[in-house]
């Protein structure tokens, strides 16, 4: 890796903000790769392309009126991102949920490329 080029958590953090935080669908056009796996609970891969991801989580800002992960911890390598999440869900009546989870991505050259996302549990790490 260049010492220029962003670690993989720093792209995982970006993916956070952008996505999420700043709902900012048009981020994902240089965060992930088109197209990007997604590994689902029940054994099953999900190949999507930029605009079918945009739709995904363009989902979850029509149905949430914000978001905020936090993540608790990220254990990376060359390639790999692993992080323990906590979000509050601000649904559109103003009720909040907390969810916590994990989340593990692949990155290569400097774009989500797989991602694997079991179901959240409902609460925080404490």
């Amino acid at each position: 890796m260049n010492i220029n080029e962003p670690t993989p958590a720093e792209i995982v953090e970006r993916y956070t903000e952008e996505l999420y935080h700043q709902r900012n669908l048009d981020a994902l056009d240089g965060l992930m790769a088109d197209p990007v796996v997604r590994h689902e609970p029940d054994g099953s891969r999900v190949t999507l392309t930029l605009e079918e991801a945009k739709v995904r989580v363009g989902s979850f800002h029509e149905q949430f009126r914000s978001m905020r992960f936090t993540n608790r911890k990220i254990v990376q390598d060359e390639d790999s991102v692993a992080t323990a999440y906590e979000a509050d869900l601000v649904d559109q009546d103003g009720d909040v949920v907390t969810i916590c989870g994990i989340e593990i991505f692949t990155i290569r050259a400097g774009r989500i490329t797989e991602i694997w996302n079991p179901p959240a549990g409902d609460g925080s790490w404490g």
